[in-house]
């Protein structure tokens, strides 16, 4: 919890603070009705984030923009389309819908009896098999715990995926062919890759050093190999830096093991979340010639196709589900390959660097721009629609 959160929670009575829960989830638990108040015959509805509807769209995550997008682009095929939350758990429902778009299917969902039997079912996937993501992040704590003794808290662990995805229509996925291996325990439905995407970045990187390594990520440092990072640049990789652009400070458990390693060395800078559109990410990027993100679960990650925008060179994990053309991958995510890999391309030259900083620039452009997503899913919807008509 931040101190901000803690100082309200002194100040504030309890029951203004249970008023407030209570406001939170009212608000929560909404139907974001006919978000373009069309008349059409059919309706579809959105399972995953309201949002971007209710509060306009950000640039913190890609979902922001990808909820509303998507919705325009079913509209575009005369649905009449409604949007809840994920968590969304009342069964408010006053129509029948001819589409539903499902992120991460489970069972027992509060729309099951608002489906036309003849609705068209479509699991929306924005990453690996949940079974996979959380054993993998178990594994990773389960080997923090012997190097250090501690046990800490599991922050993505996720609802499994419902077999009943293999009687759907179709699965919309965010990750590469690598990453859809994870889903070999299902008989899948047909299966459209839908890019994620990226920014328009005015970032030149005129300060950069082959020196300086950027983290960027949300909640879950262990998932996403914060931890092992921080070992490595504390201990092994020295003349190197380590910038952290992540939700660190919100995982209190995590800070107070590795207080030393984020708050007492020299060459690690934790600074925490930070706006993508401000000043403070600008000038750390412009400095930093590497993004390094050894995750061990994702899906086309928005963070590295983030960092790639601002002309940051990726070495990633092969889980984070990019090609080989496209990312450095790691051949593992032990602490020895990454001190070796550190090591290797902390003496790359700087002309090399400006190349290859560039080189990932443009593939944003080609392969993860805004239009690249629309267009993944204007044709995957197409596809499916002609199939089932």
């Amino acid at each position: 919890m931040s101190c901000y959160k803690k100082h309200i929670k002194k100040i504030l009575p309890k029951y203004i603070i249970d008023f407030l829960k209570s406001l939170k989830a009212k608000f929560s638990n909404k139907i974001i009705s006919n978000v373009y108040q069309t008349n059409y015959k059919r309706n579809c509805l959105i399972v995953y984030i309201t949002v971007p509807f209710r509060k306009g769209i950000a640039s913190s995550h890609q979902n922001l923009w990808q909820v509303v997008e998507m919705a325009r682009i079913i509209s575009s095929f005369d649905y009449n389309v409604d949007v809840i939350d994920y968590e969304y758990n009342r069964n408010h429902f006053v129509k029948k819908y001819d589409l539903l778009i499902d992120l991460h299917p489970r069972d027992n969902c509060v729309y099951q009896t608002s489906l036309k039997t003849d609705c068209i079912k479509i699991a929306y996937m924005t990453g690996s098999n949940t079974r996979f993501s959380n054993n993998a992040e178990k594994t990773r704590l389960d080997n923090l715990e012997r190097r250090k003794h501690k046990r800490l808290i599991q922050r993505r662990s996720a609802v499994l995926i419902s077999r009943k995805i293999e009687k759907y229509n179709a699965m919309f996925f965010i990750g590469n062919k690598y990453n859809l291996q994870t889903f070999s325990e299902f008989k899948l439905p047909p299966v459209y890759f839908i890019k994620n995407n990226g920014y328009l970045l005015n970032i030149q990187g005129n300060k950069r050093s082959e020196k300086n390594f950027c983290f960027i990520g949300s909640f879950g440092q262990v998932h996403k190999g914060l931890d092992l990072l921080l070992e490595v640049f504390a201990y092994k990789c020295t003349d190197c830096n380590l910038y952290i652009c992540s939700s660190f400070k919100e995982e209190e458990d995590f800070c107070n093991l590795y207080n030393k390693e984020l708050y007492k060395t020299k060459n690690i800078f934790p600074i925490g979340f930070i706006n993508i559109e401000g000043e403070q990410f600008k000038e750390v990027v412009e400095k930093c010639s590497y993004m390094i993100m050894p995750s061990c679960s994702e899906g086309l990650a928005g963070s590295v196709i983030t960092a790639m925008s601002a002309g940051l060179i990726p070495i990633v994990s092969r889980e984070c589900g990019f090609e080989d053309d496209e990312v450095i991958h790691l051949e593992d995510c032990s602490l020895e390959c990454l001190e070796k890999t550190i090591d290797e391309y902390a003496f790359k030259n700087i002309d090399w660097i400006n190349s290859e900083s560039e080189r990932v620039k443009r593939i944003v452009e080609e392969r993860y721009s805004q239009k690249c997503f629309s267009d993944s899913i204007f044709k995957a919807f197409d596809d499916v629609l002609q199939q089932k008509n």
